[in-house]
């Protein structure tokens, strides 16, 4: 599984945090500002990364709601039906695409329960997405066995 982290750089101290929780449950945890090609158009390499994700994780802090590329990121995964995890710091009001949206809270000075929250919220899609794998392969493997029986008549 894939997640796309979108924050403010202003924020890395919160996003290695949770950077680290999901590097130790398995899941492949992107950010643009760690991936450097030099020479490659930005927003290529963004776009792309959120379209080969499981879902974008938005980190909204004071800082990270204000950024227009925050925002842009959030937009581009809407657009492409990719799941928005937003994570918002006591007092951030969703605004856009994600308003009316369920949302994981965090206190900056404490953050330790939205780590807890997200890793399970994390966790179930996980369970989710290897479920739909496991029943697309299941009905590719009994079309496959049908075709071969439906060939060899």
């Amino acid at each position: 599984m894939k997640v796309f982290i979108s924050h403010s750089t202003k924020d890395m101290n919160i996003v290695n945090e949770f950077v680290n929780i999901l590097r130790l449950k398995g899941i492949e945890a992107y950010m643009a500002v760690s991936d450097v090609q030099p020479g490659t158009d930005l927003w290529t390499k963004i776009e792309s990364n959120i379209r080969s994700s499981n879902c974008v994780l938005a980190v909204l802090t004071q800082d990270g709601s204000r950024s227009e590329m925050v925002n842009q990121e959030i937009a581009t995964a809407n657009a492409f039906k990719i799941p928005v995890v937003p994570i918002v710091e006591k007092g951030v009001r969703l605004k856009g695409v994600l308003s009316g949206r369920e949302y994981i809270e965090f206190d900056k000075d404490s953050p330790n329960q939205a780590y807890i929250n997200a890793n399970n919220y994390l966790e179930k899609l996980r369970l989710q997405i290897e479920n739909q794998k496991f029943v697309r392969n299941l009905v590719l493997f009994g079309l496959g066995l049908w075709l071969l029986s439906e060939y060899n008549k």
